[in-house]
């Protein structure tokens, strides 16, 4: 099998074509201003009378290059403290232009978009991403060639307006927000917009449909800026009620998370008594196998220049640095973070970040000071070489260090317009009380590519290696994962491209035995251009047990080798469809016996202010030792009464702890820089429907810069 998937692989690759290579746009200057325009979305102000517009827009989808079906112009102008960008989103229906995203923070995948990338160390390999619906609702991320950081906020502004040629809108992105080289004389730059009633998405630059920093293009006239002092106050206080078993108390809890810009492209932070009071919940997972879960990291001091910690293009297993091990005990409970420090940023061709942090430990012999530290260094076009440290140990009396490099060679011209990435990294831990097997190494490739594409991944973690502050989920293992694709694009049809791919993992004990293994054809996928996907999967698990573990506390798995067959189907319709499904039925063994998992879910977004989704993921399990039914759903009701204020609502019950979780918050965001919560929680017993324990969060947040 590992044979097989390394000659599709490579028939991928020597597949690779050149028919819509393309240099990216390098004539565009952006102009400094004398007077700001005012952000109401209506583009009447004098600058935008004025200004130079980008009009060649064109199609990363369904057709790579190909026409538009609606014209998109843009604008860019600059001060010495702001970015400035207009657009015109032109539609011959405007009527039903989707736009039904109206709680800032949350996603608006169903909307008709329109977005600006700025790499402003014209590095070609990260990017910052500000996009706007047609309700001027803001979503922004960090954007790498091999990443995309959801989570991360800044303060910017924007609005649009509805005309009768279609929409416009308007942004206003401070200097202050983003972190850029001084001494450049051009950033990179890129614009897009998603038109999805009509099944397209559209860039200004592109090459094999992708718009990653190493395709866009460039801007000139960046030099110049004020970034002020460059001091940043954030503020916040919470008046917090909580009550359990053991009594209720009462808290006021104030923090202050403070920045500044020792230099335009490196920023120093300080936290104080950092509370994460009004951070959104988990969302719950049924765990059915004997390996540890992966939780998203949402806390936004620890997502600010998040991308300079990336490592090696980790996904899961392995990763020497996971910032949810910080401030966070073993079994998920808040532990206190009385300070932290943290130093981020890029100078030339290097990249920092180092974050010390002062918490309380899990227990009283463990860590209370823990420190990362990583440094990169950019080498060739689009390459990266770098090294990770780390120090402490939160939930451990045991003391733990980790050292590790990692070189990551990418090339987006391979063959004219085919992507190749190629990595290679290295980790050593030093626990206490362990003198040997602490490594962990790996290598990987990938090939991102449309047509043809596929990944091959190999790593080694030793038993002993401990990464205290990262994660890990399987030791003592050699892992060997990859994926092989074929897609094949239709033109003039519902369905824009239909799929074929194979899935391979397999992970071995060092000693030689196997501990999993699951090959899985999804041998049918297609996707329409109204954004619905279908795919049929057929495939085969094995896993080796060598000590038996509980699946439920009345269920124990025996030593021994299971092999699995299994299938199933997936579909799910497009987001931007008023009423959406998403329905996965997979059937086939179990350790022994069988297990059928049936994962509804029915979304409702009847108009911008109303957001309904009810799921569940009910898994019924047969096997020799007894029969059960695992049962996890959830229920999320928003409500947007206008663009500041929106009460959210997310209701979570599942039958293996037992436990039924409420989290009600009513959110009003005055502006980009001020923000007040009114959180409720509540746990109660499933069978009983006793309350187990009961918050209440009043949050207050500012963010005043100088």
């Amino acid at each position: 099998m590992k044979t097989r998937l390394v000659l599709l692989l490579l028939v991928g690759l020597a597949s690779g074509h050149q028919s819509h290579a393309q240099e990216p746009h390098t004539d565009f200057n952006v102009i400094d201003i004398a007077d700001k325009p005012i952000i109401d979305g209506n583009l009447n102000d004098d600058v935008w009378q004025t200004t130079a517009v980008i009009s060649d827009f064109h199609q990363t989808r369904p057709n790579d290059h190909g026409k538009p079906s609606e014209k998109t112009e843009v604008q860019i102008a600059r001060t010495s403290e702001f970015i400035y960008v207009a657009f015109k989103a032109y539609d011959s229906d405007i009527e039903n232009l989707s736009a039904k995203g109206f709680i800032q923070g949350q996603n608006f995948f169903s909307d008709d978009r329109l977005a600006i990338y700025i790499d402003s160390f014209n590095d070609r390999r990260n990017s910052y991403f500000f996009q706007v619906n047609g309700n001027g609702m803001r979503r922004d991320a960090l954007i790498g060639n091999d990443y995309f950081i959801e989570d991360w906020s800044t303060i910017w502004y924007a609005d649009t307006k509805r005309h009768d040629w279609g929409w416009s809108a308007e942004m206003a992105i401070p200097i202050k927000s983003i972190a850029f080289d001084p001494t450049a004389e051009q950033w990179g730059i890129n614009f897009g917009r998603v038109h999805p009633r009509r099944g397209e998405e559209m860039a200004w630059s592109s090459r094999e449909r992708s718009v990653n920093p190493s395709v866009a293009g460039y801007i000139k006239g960046v030099q110049d800026f004020d970034q002020g002092l460059g001091l940043e106050f954030a503020p916040s206080v919470s008046l917090v009620y909580f009550d359990d078993d053991s009594g209720s108390s009462t808290d006021i809890e104030p923090s202050l998370t403070t920045f500044y810009n020792v230099t335009p492209f490196l920023t120093a932070g300080l936290t104080l008594n950092t509370d994460f009071s009004a951070t959104d919940v988990d969302d719950r997972q049924v765990n059915l196998s004997r390996f540890s879960l992966f939780f998203p990291e949402k806390r936004e001091f620890f997502l600010r220049d998040a991308s300079i910690f990336e490592f090696g293009n980790i996904d899961v297993n392995g990763r020497p640095f996971f910032s949810r091990r910080i401030g966070l005990s073993s079994e998920g409970e808040p532990l206190n973070i009385d300070a932290g420090v943290k130093l981020s940023g890029r100078a030339g061709d290097w990249n920092l970040g180092a974050l010390a942090i002062r918490q309380d430990a899990e227990f009283d012999d463990a860590d209370n000071d823990l420190f990362v530290g990583r440094v990169t260094r950019n080498v060739f076009d689009e390459s990266e070489v770098g090294i990770i440290a780390t120090s402490g140990d939160p939930t451990s009396s045991n003391g733990n260090s980790l050292f590790g490099g990692d070189y990551t060679y990418r090339n987006s011209r391979l063959f004219g317009d085919q992507r190749l990435q190629a990595t290679a990294w290295y980790q050593e831990t030093d626990t206490d009380g362990f003198k040997d097997n602490q490594r962990a190494y790996g290598l990987g490739l990938n090939l991102p590519n449309y047509k043809y594409s596929g990944f091959l991944d190999y790593r080694r973690i030793e038993e002993n290696f401990n990464p205290a502050l990262g994660f890990v989920n399987r030791v003592g293992v050699e892992q060997v994962e990859g994926q092989a694709r074929y897609r094949h694009r239709l033109k003039g049809n519902y369905w824009q491209w239909l799929r074929t791919r194979v899935q391979y993992f397999r992970s071995d004990r060092i000693d030689g035995e196997l501990q999993s293994e699951r090959v899985f054809w999804n041998f049918f996928e297609g996707f329409s251009e109204k954004n619905d996907f279908f795919t049929f999967f057929v495939g085969q698990t094995k896993e080796g047990i060598i000590e038996p573990f509980e699946l439920r506390d009345d269920i124990e798995i025996p030593i021994g080798e299971y092999t699995s067959d299994r299938y199933g189907v997936f579909f799910e319709t497009g987001p931007q469809r008023p009423l959406r499904f998403e329905l996965e039925v997979a059937d086939g063994d179990f350790f022994g016996g069988s297990r059928l998992q049936i994962s509804p879910e029915v979304q409702w977004r009847p108009n911008k202010h109303i957001f309904v989704s009810l799921s569940a993921d009910e898994n019924r399990i047969e096997l020799p030792q007894g029969d059960f039914t695992s049962r996890l759903y959830s229920a999320r009701f928003n409500y947007a009464f206008d663009s500041r204020w929106a009460w959210l609502n997310v209701v979570q019950a599942d039958n293996f702890s037992d436990t039924i979780s409420i989290d009600s918050r009513i959110r009003f965001q005055q502006r980009a820089d001020r923000e007040y919560f009114l959180v409720f929680n509540q746990s109660r017993d499933r069978v009983t429907e006793e309350v187990l324990d009961t918050s209440i969060v009043f949050k207050a947040a500012f963010n005043f810069r100088i």
